[in-house]
């Protein structure tokens, strides 16, 4: 009975304890999408107003519409899911080799494929803006999005770990069906790695849409770029426009979110997949 009593009394404070920690998360992004229906006058008024009266929903059509936000979201979104789709596709065709076939020298070149996220991004970065200029690709998506078909080392190796736990048993089978190695690589071993693929699709999409260098650095219309330069660059014909200024915030989190909330189940799965062996 006492140890009932405990137990009980331990998940009570870690409930409480998680409540609340998750209501100071979760103040600030209230306090970012109720300020972003204020005025101005509103959102410095002392003390703070958290429900606003009346809510301004206008502010999200004037930034959306008005301002052509929405021109920033297609681009993000655009540049996302390339950028998921090649890079999630290549990184398992990659780890796909890695995992299952035996050539020379196989460990060392996946070592060097391992060695290479040692690397800080601002080692390469003025190598390839060089090389990416002398071929003329500056002012376009293609620095952006032909790098991703050589996929990711980080997604090489958590994919690899995941493909090398699946029997062997599966890939005689389907040979026995008559499979080629793509189509087993496609049919049989894909799906059985859809947790590790979206949660790989969840970093790719993640990385992508809070991208900021890459499209400051090779793009130059501005109306090529994504939301997160965008953001850098907003501007409005309101001067000191604070809740404007929020209402683009919002608008550039809502698609993470829904992604997110989405991946959420798979994201438990493949959080430990790289411990695999």
């Amino acid at each position: 009975m006492r140890h009932k009593s405990s137990l009980l009394a331990s998940k009570l404070f870690i409930n409480s304890f998680l409540a609340l920690l998750s209501f100071v998360i979760l103040v600030p992004f209230v306090y970012l999408v109720t300020s972003s229906l204020k005025t101005n006058a509103q959102y410095f008024k002392i003390p703070i107003e958290w429900i606003p009266s009346p809510a301004l929903w206008s502010n999200y059509y004037y930034v959306f519409v008005e301002l052509k936000f929405y021109i920033y979201m297609w681009n993000s979104t655009f540049l996302a899911i390339s950028s998921v789709i090649l890079t999630v596709l290549s990184s398992s065709l990659i780890a796909y080799g890695f995992a299952r076939f035996k050539f020379p020298f196989r460990n060392g070149m996946f070592i060097l494929v391992i060695a290479t996220m040692m690397l800080p991004s601002q080692v390469t970065m003025l190598p390839l803006f060089i090389y990416f200029k002398s071929i003329g690709w500056l002012g376009s998506y293609k620095p952006l999005l032909v790098p991703q078909l050589f996929g990711s080392a980080y997604l090489i190796f958590l994919i690899r770990q995941f493909y090398i736990t699946l029997p062997r048993e599966i890939d005689e089978a389907a040979k026995i069906d008559g499979c080629g190695y793509l189509r087993i690589w496609w049919n049989v071993i894909m799906p059985q790695a859809k947790p590790v693929l979206i949660v790989s699709a969840l970093f790719v999409f993640l990385g992508s849409w809070k991208d900021v260098f890459g499209p400051l650095i090779y793009l130059s219309d501005r109306s090529s770029y994504p939301l997160a330069v965008g953001l850098l660059y907003f501007t409005s014909p309101t001067s000191n426009a604070y809740t404007l200024i929020l209402v683009a915030i919002v608008i550039a989190l809502i698609p993470t979110l829904i992604f997110f909330i989405f991946a959420q189940k798979y994201l438990n799965k493949g959080v430990n997949i790289a411990n695999l062996k």
